[in-house]
């Protein structure tokens, strides 16, 4: 890498960085590029030299929050086996997924709250629901054995994860990743069980 160019990327990350300080403390549509210069020590020529405005600046944010979920989810069905099942494979996913958001949990915290900007949840959910889709379309024997239309089976799981998440960030991390996915099998099983019942 040039010295250009890290010099460049320190520079991007000194931006953001400045930019989720304000954010714990003021809502984003009440933070100017202005303020985002201030606190990076910059002027405002140099912000708008790697930024369009403060919406690009959370967008780049927000989608390398995203890229690092997905990639995290790519790894994992990478190293599927084809003997695991569907239940074993959302384990995995589920254990996967909790750990690398424990990592992101800072951000995520504020991006959920009233500072963030507004649509994150659906921002979220939209990235994270294609994201399953993609690797579950890859698993023939799902496919096969699925009996209702993928996109309510999408709007079921992506819901009631992010829910959990939500729910988890929100409660400060007040359990393990590990206790988490335990949790998230255990509510799945229920559901199942009372479905059996019901049949």
């Amino acid at each position: 890498m040039s010295i250009y160019r890290e010099k460049n990327r320190k520079t991007k990350d000194l931006i953001q960085g400045s930019f989720i300080k304000i954010l714990e403390k003021k809502t984003f549509e009440s933070i100017t590029v202005g303020d985002i210069a201030k606190q990076a020590q910059i002027n405002r020529g140099t912000f708008y030299l790697h930024f369009i405005d403060k919406f690009d600046l959370l967008d780049q944010i927000e989608q390398r929050l995203f890229g690092d979920l997905g990639n995290h989810i790519d790894e994992l069905q990478s190293n599927y086996s084809s003997t695991h099942t569907f239940e074993k494979e959302q384990e995995q996913l589920a254990a996967t997924l909790f750990s690398a958001i424990k990592m992101q949990s800072p951000l995520l915290k504020i991006f959920l709250s009233d500072h963030g900007r507004a649509g994150f949840h659906l921002r979220f959910r939209e990235a994270f629901s294609e994201k399953v889709r993609v690797n579950l379309e890859k698993n023939e024997s799902f496919k096969a054995t699925l009996k209702v239309p993928m996109e309510y089976f999408l709007s079921f799981i992506t819901s009631a994860f992010l829910g959990l998440i939500e729910q988890w960030v929100q409660n400060d991390l007040d359990k393990t990743p590990q206790e988490m996915t335990i949790l998230y099998i255990d509510i799945i099983s229920f559901i199942q069980k009372k479905n059996t019942k019901k049949v």
